[in-house]
Order: structure tokens, then sequence, then C-alpha cells
């Protein structure tokens, strides 16, 4: 473990090589520009184009991209050729509108699997070697707040996200040895691609944010992107197998919600 007697200002990840999945955009692209601004190479695999990126690249940091389906294995040599020492597995998305479980199609668990769950399988089963020869490795894993509470209309999609979790504590278990962190980030009421809170929520309704997290909202992509940074950087040099909830305080309030008139409730009469 690389020994620090204090923390000095400057880029946090100078000279670090990055993959980020599903980095166009959202919180992933957040995530990138972040890496890049503290200084690194940041190679994004995502299926759109990345388009312009702005950042500030006084610390030297770059973003490339390579084009890639997550759900198509195996994964291009390109990105195991970058020799990352960070991973990011951001990519990950409910499919469809919400169904009962019962009424879900067999066939879809398969792509609820290959987005949510198999890819990180696979691309951490790729990039680990690498990491390990070179004795260093921060891996971050995007899961939700439904890996953590229930989420009705898409069990088998917060079924694969609680299955990220259990895997991010068992693999860092494995991986500390050899100097390889991993970590999760469960966000929620962060404005995304698959949900945008400021077309979603009325004008009339967005007084309603209190009730809906301790904190209000909505959370930024940049909220999120500020945690994988921490978890990338030698900051977190002594922090493994957790989950950092980046969601105003919904997971830790757990459903209680202020009173208009003062104090709390977990059963309101008008939600």
């Amino acid at each position: 473990m690389t020994e620090l007697c204090s923390f000095t200002p400057g880029a946090l990840l100078a000279g670090r090589r990055a993959v980020v999945t599903g980095g166009t955009a959202g919180i992933g692209a957040a995530v990138a520009r972040a890496f890049a601004a503290h200084g690194a190479d940041v190679l994004v695999a995502d299926i759109e184009p990345i388009g312009s990126v702005e950042f500030d690249p006084a610390a030297g940091g770059s973003i490339t991209q390579v084009e890639w389906d997550v759900r198509v294995s195996p994964c291009p040599p390109g990105i195991v050729e970058h020799r990352p020492d960070v991973l990011v597995n951001n990519v990950g998305h409910y499919v469809q509108p919400p169904h009962t479980f019962a009424t879900n199609a067999p066939a879809l668990w398969d792509e609820l699997h290959d987005i949510n769950f198999g890819h990180v399988l696979r691309l951490t089963h790729a990039l680990l070697p690498g990491m390990t020869e070179r004795g260093i490795g921060s891996i971050i894993n995007l899961t939700t707040v439904e890996a953590h509470r229930a989420i009705p209309g898409h069990a088998v999609y917060s079924g694969y996200k609680a299955a990220l979790t259990g895997f991010t504590r068992s693999l860092a278990a494995e991986t500390g040895p050899a100097g390889i962190r991993v970590n999760a980030i469960a966000p929620d009421l962060i404005e995304s691609v698959q949900v945008p809170y400021a077309a979603l929520v009325p004008e009339e309704d967005q007084h309603l944010w209190p009730t809906w997290s301790p904190l209000g909202g909505p959370g930024q992509p940049d909220d999120v992107a500020g945690v994988a940074l921490f978890l990338a950087s030698d900051l977190s040099r002594f922090v493994t197998g957790g989950t950092i909830h980046v969601d105003g305080g919904t997971h830790a309030a757990g459903g209680w919600v202020p009173r208009h008139s003062g104090g709390w409730t977990n059963r309101p009469r008008n939600p």
C-alpha cells in the first residue's frame, strides 16, 4: 500500500488510466470528465458517439472512445490494451417500463442480465489480470438504491443490481491482497438519461422534492462523479468492499418523509 503522510493539492489521477463504460452521456460522461480533469487518460466504451466533451486539460488528462455494446462478448482488444488502473462499470438499464414479474417474458431476463450484471463480470474478468500484475487497481460498480430496497415492476432488474453489490463485496475480499480495491456507488434521484427528472416532474410538483429526499433534489451526474473520483484516487486507499449511496438521503430515510405540519411519517396520507 502507498504510504501517505499528508495529502497534497493537485491532480488526483495524474498518470492513471481509466475505462468508463457508457461514458458518452449522463453519469458516465460526468465521471469521464472528472477523471480527465484530474489527469487520467480515460477510455470511454459506448455505442453512442462521444462528441465534444469539455474538461479542464491543465492536469494532462484525455478522453478517447472505443465503440462497444457491452452486451456483446468479448470486449474489444483496445480496452485490455489500454491497461487501466481504474474501471468504472457504469452501464445499466431497466430495459422496459414496469411489468410484474408474473407477466415478464423470460427472454427479457437474459437482456437484463447482460446489461446490468453479465458485462460487469466479463469486463472485470478481462482487466483484472493486468491490474493484479501491476499491483494497483480500483474497480467501481454503479448499482442503484433499488439494490437495497424494493422497486415494484422491476424485480429482475433489482435482483441483478443486488447481485452486483454482492459481487463487489466478495471480489473486494479476493483482490485486496493484490492491491486492488472494489467498491460500488448506489445513486438515486439523480438527473440522468434514463430518468430526466427535470422533464418528468412538472414544475407545479417540484416543491415536493424535500419530501422525496432529506437533501431535496434532484441530484446531478457530477454528484456521482465526485464520489467516483474519490474511489478512484488514493484518497480512498483504505476503502474497499463498500457501497456509497449518492441519493440525497433516500436510502437512509428508508421511506420516512417530513410532514408539512412538522415531524415525520412513513405512512403519508397523500403520497
